[in-house]
C-alpha cells in the first residue's frame, strides 16, 4: 500500500530525487529492516557473504543509483526487489513450518504420565495418589518391573509385557498403519501407542529413556544433523560462490568504466549508471536462495514424509545411498517370515516344531524392488536348506543361502560386497545378530517394531511395522526427494544463467533479475513441499 502511494506521488508531484528517496524509504524499510538487520548481524559475526547481506547490497545501490549523472532513478525497483525477496523468506518459512509439522506429529507420541500400582505404604516424592492401588507420575519415575495400568484412550507409557486384559492399539503414529493391533496377556507392547478399547495392567520392560518412543523422538531430532551430499555440497558451494558474486558485480560495474574511459567501449555505453545497473542485477540474479533454501528443505521433507508412512531415515546422507541400491541382503526369520513355535500331540507324546511362516508382503515386497531396478536380491538364513529354499521359492527370491552361523553372515555379506564393489548395498534384517551386518552394509535397514534395540541402533533406516513391502516404499520416496532437489538446482541455475546472459548483451531488466532469484525461489521452495507428500503405493510421480 505504501509502495503505491509512493509510486502515485512521484508520478504526480514534481519532487526533487532527494525527496522522492525519502518518500520510498518508508515502504522500503518498513519492508527490509529485517534484511537489513540480517546483514549486519552477519558482517558483525564475520559472515557477511550471505543471501541478506546481496540483497542489502543490491537495494541499496537501486535506492543510490539515481543521483549519479545521467542516471534514471530505481526507486520503485529497489523496494520491489525488496518487497519479494521478504515474500520468498515468507513461503520459506511457511514450507519449513510444513515439513516440521510432518516430524513433530512424532513428538505427540511422546507420553506424559504413567499410571503405577503400588501399595498403599508407598510415599514416593513427587506422585500424586489416586487410589490405595494407583496412583499417576511422570514415565521417567517409573522402574524396570514395575506394574503400569493403561485405561482405554490412554497413551501407552512404557515398553512392557500385558500381565492382564486385552485390548486394540492404535499404532497409527508410529508405524502409519490405520489398522489397530489386538494385544492380550504375554504380547508385548511398546511405548507412544493409544489403548482404544479395554484396561491392560502391562509389567514395564524398558525405563523410560531406553523406550521405543524416546529412541525414536531421538532419532527424528539427529536426522536433521546428517547432510546429503547435495546438501553439503550446497553448504560448501555457497560459502566460495557468494563473494565470487561480490567481486564480479564489483568488476561488472567498474572494468566497463574504465575502458569506456579509456575509450575503448563505444560511446553508446551508458556510462556509470548503466554499469552499476548491470551489477545490480547481477547481484540479485546470483543470490544463491533457491539452491540453499530448497535443497536441503527438499530432503527435510522426505524424511518427514517417510516417518508418517513408519519409515525412520536417520539422516538426508543415507537417502542418499538408500536411493542408489542396487543390492539388497535380506535376513529371513523375523524379516520374511514369522518364527512361530507350535505344539503338536502325536498320541502318547508331544513336541514342538518350528513353523516358518511368510509375511503377508514378502512376496509383494520383491516384487515392486525388482519393478525399481533393484539387480540383485539374496536371503540368509541359519535355518535348514529344505525350509529357506521353500521360502524362496514362495516368495520369488533367486538367491539363498542356509545354515548360517552369525558370522556367517557376516562373512557371507562381505564376500557378497566384494563381487561388486561399485554396487550400493543394504541389508535388512531384525535380530540382535544382524547388528554387525547391519553396521557393515552401505545402508541397514531394521525392522523396528518388533526389532532388537542393537538392529535398530546400529540402523540407518527403521521399519516400524516390520513390513517388508516398506522397503520398496523407502526406496522410492528417497529416489523422488532426491529427484526433486535436482529439479530445482537445474531449475534454478538454468534460470540465473539465461537472465545472466540476456543482461550482458543489455536485453535484462531489474523485474527479470528479480524473478530469477525470488520468483525461482518461491517456485523452488513450492516444488520441495512436494517431497512432504507420501503417497500408499511406492509410484516416482
Amino acid at each position: 500500500m505504501l509502495l503505491a502511494v509512493a509510486v502515485v506521488i512521484e508520478k504526480t508531484g514534481s519532487l526533487s530525487t532527494w525527496q522522492l528517496l525519502l518518500v520510498y524509504l518508508v515502504p522500503y524499510l518498513l519492508i527490509g529492516h529485517d534484511t537489513l538487520k540480517e546483514a549486519v548481524e552477519g558482517i558483525a559475526h564475520g559472515e557477511a557473504f550471505n543471501e541478506h547481506f546481496l540483497m542489502s547490497v543490491a537495494t541499496i545501490g537501486a535506492l543510490c543509483i539515481g543521483f549519479i549523472p545521467g542516471a534514471e532513478t530505481q526507486f520503485p525497483e529497489a523496494v520491489f526487489v525488496m518487497l519479494f525477496f521478504q515474500v520468498g523468506e515468507l513461503f520459506e518459512g511457511y514450507a519449513e513450518g510444513q515439513s516440521r509439522k510432518s516430524i513433530a506429529h512424532l513428538m505427540e507420541i511422546r507420553p506424559d504420565v504413567a499410571r503405577v500400582e503400588v501399595s498403599s505404604s508407598d510415599t514416593s516424592e513427587g506422585r500424586e495418589h489416586l487410589t490405595g492401588k494407583q496412583e499417576m507420575c511422570h514415565p521417567e519415575q517409573v522402574a524396570v518391573g514395575q506394574t503400569i495400568v493403561i485405561l482405554p484412550g490412554e497413551r501407552v507409557p512404557l515398553d512392557g509385557v500385558v500381565l492382564d486384559g486385552t485390548s486394540t492399539l492404535d499404532t497409527a503414529a508410529l508405524t502409519g498403519e490405520s489398522a489397530p493391533r489386538e494385544v492380550s496377556t504375554g504380547d508385548d507392547i511398546i511405548s507412544g501407542c493409544i489403548n482404544l478399547t479395554g484396561t491392560l495392567r502391562v509389567r514395564t520392560t524398558k525405563s523410560f529413556g531406553e523406550s521405543t518412543v524416546s529412541k525414536i523422538i531421538h532419532l527424528v531430532e539427529d536426522a536433521g544433523e546428517h547432510k546429503s551430499k547435495s546438501e553439503a555440497f550446497i553448504t560448501r558451494f555457497a560459502r566460495i560462490y557468494t563473494p565470487i558474486v561480490v567481486f564480479a558485480a564489483i568488476a561488472i560495474a567498474v572494468i566497463p568504466i574504465v575502458m569506456n574511459h579509456l575509450g575503448l567501449l563505444p560511446p553508446s555505453f551508458g556510462g556509470i549508471g548503466e554499469g552499476l545497473y548491470r551489477a545490480l542485477m547481477f547481484l540479485v540474479v546470483s543470490c544463491p536462495c533457491a539452491l540453499v533454501i530448497s535443497v536441503p528443505l527438499t530432503f527435510f521433507g522426505g524424511i518427514g514424509g517417510a516417518s508418517r508412512r513408519g519409515i525412520l531415515i536417520k539422516g538426508a546422507n543415507y537417502m542418499d545411498v538408500l536411493a542408489k541400491v542396487k543390492t539388497i541382503v535380506f535376513d529371513k526369520t523375523g524379516t520374511l517370515t514369522h518364527g512361530e513355535v507350535l505344539r503338536q500331540d502325536d498320541g502318547t507324546f508331544s513336541r514342538v516344531v518350528v513353523n516358518d511362516r511368510v509375511k503377508e508382503d514378502s512376496a509383494e515386497a520383491i516384487a515392486r524392488l525388482k519393478t525399481l531396478g533393484v539387480e540383485r536380491m539374496v536371503m540368509l538364513s541359519g535355518d535348514r536348506e529344505e525350509v529357506v529354499d521353500r521360502v524362496a521359492r514362495e516368495i520369488g527370491i533367486d538367491e539363498y543361502h542356509a545354515a548360517l552361523l552369525p558370522t556367517d553372515k557376516v562373512a557371507l555379506f562381505e564376500r557378497i560386497k566384494a563381487q561388486d564393489a561399485n554396487a550400493i548395498t543394504a541389508f535388512v534384517g531384525d535380530g540382535i545378530n544382524d547388528a554387525p551386518v547391519l553396521a557393515r552394509a552401505d545402508v541397514g535397514i531394521a525392522m523396528g517394531g518388533l526389532g532388537s534395540d542393537a538392529a535398530i541402533e546400529a540402523a540407518d533406516v527403521v521399519l516400524m511395522d516390520d513390513q517388508p513391502s516398506k522397503v520398496a516404499l523407502a526406496i522410492s520416496i528417497a529416489r523422488r526427494t532426491q529427484a526433486i532437489a535436482r529439479q530445482n538446482v537445474w531449475f534454478a541455475i538454468g534460470i540465473k544463467v539465461a537472465v545472466l546472459l540476456l543482461a550482458g548483451f543489455g536485453l535484462a531488466t531489474m523485474w527479470m533479475a528479480v524473478f530469477a532469484d525470488v520468483g525461482v525461489t518461491v517456485l523452488a521452495v513450492l516444488n520441495a513441499m512436494r517431497a512432504l507428500h507420501v503417497g500408499k503405493g511406492v509410484s516416482l510421480s
